[in-house]
């Protein structure tokens, strides 16, 4: 296999990395054993930030966890049996996988057989901007055409789409999620028919898996014209069944783009019915954290009236009893709901005020209350809750001393 191009170090500080260095030069002290591969590479064409390096290994497991645990480095066992070892070297993890071939698979999982043969490895991966390996000195190995692919910014299965499919259900919402990602212009057709023919497929990924997908999506630059795809496939009913008109979530994803911003949990409160049964059935469906389902449930609960014309004193009360975010969700909601032009002056002005106001603290505790001779557990917090609401509809204006005053024992 040889080099198509060379990627400069220079451009590249990530590849100088002592930790990247010192692993290879574990693993490559008797030959090229090692490349890094997959996802840092493609973000290293296409730009980006590189977060996780992987490296493809002609060792054995075996030999690749032997080499560095008599080099000092720590070495987690992630994936053994699957030829998966996690180098821990200060604050970087490497996930190291042995070259392999997959014998069988049940549509998740492979048994694998290891080989010595990069060209082979490269032919069992999902994608062709996924299929390339790196050298430390910026050699760059592209055995699927990947390069042309990712100058087109075109998603390619490599092989038979419907063959890759099969393999690994989850490659129907990766095929989408990279589409989403980086593509630009249409879907590439033979990879988007194998995906609506064998979506059934994606009925038996786990909640887990659907909600990392689904939420990678959602962040993407390119996230409306391809959830328009999944939507008329049939694709989007697979992973939020009952799913809103997604109209709303083109408005609002328009008009945070427009102001910089990016809400993962609102965006797909947009695609979500505004009950609590919507809500208990898409956490039944996705496995979603507590945090997760609360945020949701406020999202959809919300009674917060925004208005253009809506007064600061209005502005700050809201904020007060629901929170900046909330408010902000709330804004961004009514305004791309009423279709108002993004650059609406007055809006941007309600946006800007909301988002710099310093929420105050009420100056007010039990303990107060406790010292002016309140005894009552119930009382105490009766009285507060009154009191806070007296202060609130003050505009915040009333002062400690003041709010004491009213203190009734």
């Amino acid at each position: 296999m040889e080099a198509v191009k060379k990627i400069s170090t220079h451009d590249h500080p990530w590849m100088s990395k002592p930790s990247l260095v010192k692993l290879f030069s574990i693993l490559n002290h008797d030959g090229l054993n090692a490349r890094m591969v997959g996802g840092c590479v493609r973000d290293a064409l296409l730009g980006r930030k590189i977060i996780d390096i992987d490296v493809a290994c002609r060792l054995i497991p075996e030999e690749s966890l032997k080499r560095l645990e008599q080099a000092g480095v720590k070495v987690v066992p992630t994936g053994l049996k699957h030829g998966t070892i996690t180098a821990v070297m200060g604050k970087s993890n490497f996930e190291i996988t042995t070259l392999r071939r997959d014998e069988e698979t049940d549509g998740r999982r492979a048994e694998v057989v290891y080989i010595d043969d990069w060209q082979e490895d490269a032919q069992r991966r999902d994608f062709t901007i996924n299929a390339f390996y790196l050298d430390l000195d910026g050699s760059l190995y592209d055995p699927c055409g990947g390069l042309r692919d990712i100058t087109a910014r075109k998603v390619r299965f490599i092989g038979d789409a419907d063959q890759r499919i099969h393999e690994d259900g989850l490659r129907i919402l990766r095929f989408f999620r990279f589409a989403a990602q980086i593509g630009q212009g249409e879907m590439d057709s033979a990879g988007l028919a194998a995906c609506l023919k064998n979506k059934s497929l994606i009925d038996g990924l786990s909640g887990e898996r659907l909600a990392q997908e689904i939420f990678k999506i959602l962040r993407s630059d390119n996230l409306l014209p391809v959830m328009k795809v999944m939507n008329e496939g049939g694709i989007l009913d697979k992973i939020i069944p009952n799913h809103e008109d997604i109209q709303k979530l083109n408005a609002y994803v328009r008009l945070e783009k427009t102001l910089e911003k990016c809400n993962i949990l609102a965006r797909l409160s947009c695609l979500l019915r505004k009950d609590k049964t919507a809500i208990k059935n898409i956490n039944r469906h996705l496995k979603l954290s507590n945090k997760q389902v609360k945020i949701l449930k406020n999202y959809a609960d919300h009674d917060i009236s925004i208005q253009a014309d809506m007064s600061q004193k209005d502005i700050r009360r809201i904020i007060y009893h629901h929170g900046r975010d909330m408010f902000i969700f709330a804004l961004l909601q009514s305004w791309a709901y009423v279709m108002a032009d993004e650059s609406h002056e007055t809006w941007r002005k309600i946006l800007a005020y909301g988002e710099a106001w310093l929420i105050p603290t009420f100056p007010v505790q039990g303990k107060d209350l406790m010292a002016r001779g309140v005894k009552s557990g119930a009382e105490i917090g009766q009285q507060l809750r009154a009191l806070e609401l007296e202060w609130v509809q003050s505009d915040f204006h009333l002062t400690r001393e003041e709010i004491l005053e009213q203190v009734t024992r």
